[in-house]
């Protein structure tokens, strides 16, 4: 079975609060684009067999892919193993939520494969437990996420554009970038009712201002 895990890029990302437990309360636009990564779910006897084109991907229990793997396999009691094979084209630590596309593609490979007739709400659940982002990788497309990522509300299509995505030859941590962040040092929000409102109305001046 392939499942094509699609990147998504922050159309607006705006910092709200902070909660107790240290993570950020959010309120994001976002937008899968084409670029993707292809994964082939396959059945096997026992076990969890990972691998990957890239060498630098870890193919052990250090890959969300794995870790979404092993998650439905524990709490739905599957018996049989699956092999996953990970063709990786989203860059890594680009912000482009690579990793947790291919742990989404994982989860609803194996909700088919698998028969599990888990709901698109169920999935979103199982995968928050993996990363924040995976809930709205679940549902892809565009959507207003908010809370840390896991309130995700889809919105109308934002088709037929063209971007440019350019990738530095150095990552950066979402985590590191985080807590480098100082809430009480923003001066000026996003309008994310605007920028929606001109995404609607396929406005791409309104886009690039309120974004």
């Amino acid at each position: 079975m392939l499942v094509k895990a699609f990147a998504k890029i922050n159309l607006s990302l705006d910092i709200v609060g902070k909660r107790e437990d240290g993570y950020h309360l959010l309120e994001m636009v976002m937008q899968n684009v084409d670029l993707h990564d292809d994964i082939i779910i396959e059945q096997i006897e026992e076990g969890i067999m990972l691998t990957c084109n890239k060498a630098y991907v870890p193919v052990d229990e250090r890959n969300i892919a794995y870790k979404a793997a092993k998650l439905l396999m524990d709490t739905k009691g599957i018996r049989k193993g699956v092999r996953i094979d990970i063709t990786k084209r989203i860059p890594v630590a680009a912000g482009l939520a690579g990793g947790s596309a291919d742990a989404a593609a994982v989860l609803k490979g194996m909700n088919e494969l698998f028969d599990l007739k888990m709901s698109t709400e169920e999935l979103m659940e199982e995968g928050l437990k993996l990363g924040a982002d995976v809930p709205y990788c679940i549902v892809g497309g565009t959507c207003l996420c908010e809370g840390v990522g896991e309130v995700v509300t889809p919105l109308k299509p934002f088709r037929g554009h063209t971007i440019l995505l350019v990738k530095p030859s150095f990552g950066v941590s979402t985590k590191e970038a985080y807590g480098l962040f100082e809430l009480d040092r923003i001066n000026r929000h996003v309008e994310t009712e605007k920028l929606i409102k001109a995404m609607e109305d396929d406005d791409l001046n309104g886009v690039n201002y309120y974004s």
